[in-house]
């Protein structure tokens, strides 16, 4: 497994890096802070899940409390 991180500079969709963005759309799982991520760089992600830091966070956190 490969681990990319990807600066969306001021987070606008159409500032994003062409490498960037190519990785975002082949990748199989996309993790992001969804404070700061336009959802249109969301979108690019499709079809892989996509799903924020902190919503996958809680999620972990339910289930070790269940």
């Amino acid at each position: 497994m490969t681990v990319h991180f990807i600066g969306a500079g001021p987070g606008a969709a159409d500032l994003i890096t062409v490498r960037g963005r190519d990785l975002i759309a082949r990748c199989p799982v996309c993790l992001y802070a969804g404070s700061i991520v336009s959802p249109d760089l969301c979108n690019i992600a499709h079809p892989a899940p996509a799903s924020s830091i902190r919503r996958r966070c809680r999620l972990m956190r339910s289930r070790r409390n269940m």
